[in-house]
């Protein structure tokens, strides 16, 4: 089943990354993923007769690269070479590619540096859609102890359905971590009890985390779920190192700023200091099933909600249902049968949720339907 079809590799071939080439290894062989070998040749103007053998160079070790990921039965493409800046480049391949998943090294920094993280590997964080994987320099990506932290957004919840898929894969372990934030206030203008009032927030704030957790399935996952209170870059990094995490899954809401592109305050702290390998997750998941193989997982699943519930079994049938969503999030039969059985069982918030869910869906699909009639017809008569 090719949950990852495609990996891009772009490389250093002057300090080929150990990590970042078993990196791909161990993803290509766990999902049966095409992996696409990518050189960028900085902009300088060359002779042609030095281009020339900087080309010769670059292709010999591409060629090695191919080689020692084919001697690993990884499957790849022919090697890519191009000229230009390297993160647009690498950006527009991936694209063209329709890759799934970006995988860099880390880049080298001196130790001295308060940022350990390379520049075009934070850039590729920064500006791309597709998920990104950063393996760290020295360190080996063992995928034992895994640490997904949750801010409630939905970029966090690509991040943690990444995580649990990665968990269940790797056998590994998952940390699910979310951090309140205390409220404090020194101003006398505040007649508010900071002690009464955190009390109050750290209530909502675990009822938020209890409703965002509840559309995932944790069956069969070894995991932990974990609330720390303090600022919470600091308590992500603290968790790393105190709980022996190898990679960590996070989230990130890209935006535009006038000066430049931010990942996100509390994402941009901590992978800048690079405490271990990691994937970020923006607008796209890094799994997706090709159609046959989804279609025949749907089935399975969706066909033993039916016997399920047929024999009464409602909580189980439920949770065949919300793994054809974890698989295809727009598949629709799911959402009206889940819908049903919320109300089988008395939860008529989750079955109002479903029902609305597969409607809304319905209506964008109808919308775009339409849409493309009109450009279709707009086509045919240009």
């Amino acid at each position: 089943m090719k949950l990852v079809g495609k990996i891009l590799m772009p490389v250093d071939v002057n300090r080929v990354c150990t990590e970042q080439i078993n990196s791909v290894v161990k993803m290509s062989k766990e999902f049966n993923s095409e992996v696409s070998v990518l050189y960028v040749i900085p902009e300088t103007e060359l002779h042609s007769e030095i281009e020339e053998l900087l080309r010769k160079y670059i292709k010999e070790a591409l060629a090695k690269v191919v080689k020692a990921l084919e001697k690993e039965k990884v499957s790849c493409s022919q090697p890519i070479i191009q000229s230009g800046n390297p993160v647009e480049k690498i950006l527009q391949a991936a694209n063209e590619q329709g890759s799934n998943l970006i995988l860099v090294g880390s880049g080298n920094k001196s130790e001295d540096e308060i940022y350990k993280l390379g520049t075009i590997a934070e850039k590729l964080v920064e500006l791309s859609e597709v998920p990104v994987w950063v393996a760290k320099t020295g360190q080996p990506t063992d995928l034992k102890e895994i640490l997904c932290p949750i801010d409630f957004s939905d970029p966090a919840r690509r991040a943690l359905s990444n995580a649990i898929l990665l968990a269940i894969n790797f056998e590994a372990k998952l940390h699910v971590l979310s951090v309140f934030e205390p409220f404090s206030t020194t101003s006398p203008r505040f007649m508010i009890d900071p002690k009464v009032e955190n009390e109050k927030l750290f209530g909502q704030f675990e009822q938020r985390m209890n409703d965002f957790l509840r559309d995932f399935d944790f069956k069969g996952v070894n995991h932990s779920i974990e609330i720390q209170k303090g600022i919470p870059h600091e308590k992500i990094l603290e968790s790393i190192q105190g709980k022996g995490i190898d990679f960590l899954v996070m989230g990130t809401n890209g935006r535009s700023g006038f000066s430049r592109l931010i990942m996100g305050s509390v994402t941009e702290k901590v992978i800048r200091q690079l405490p271990c390998s990691f994937v970020t997750t923006k607008t796209q998941f890094i799994f997706k099933l090709r159609l046959d193989s989804e279609i025949k997982e749907i089935e399975t699943h969706f066909s033993d909600a039916e016997k399920l519930q047929k024999n009464g079994y409602y909580k189980e049938a439920i949770d065949q249902h919300l793994i054809c969503l974890q698989i295809n999030d727009m598949h629709v039969p799911s959402m009206y049968k889940l819908s049903k059985l919320f109300e089988i069982t008395g939860d008529q918030v989750q079955a109002d949720y479903y029902e609305k869910l597969a409607g809304d869906l319905l209506q964008r699909l109808w919308n775009k339907k339409i849409e493309f009639e009109i450009r279709k017809h707009y086509w045919a008569n240009k």
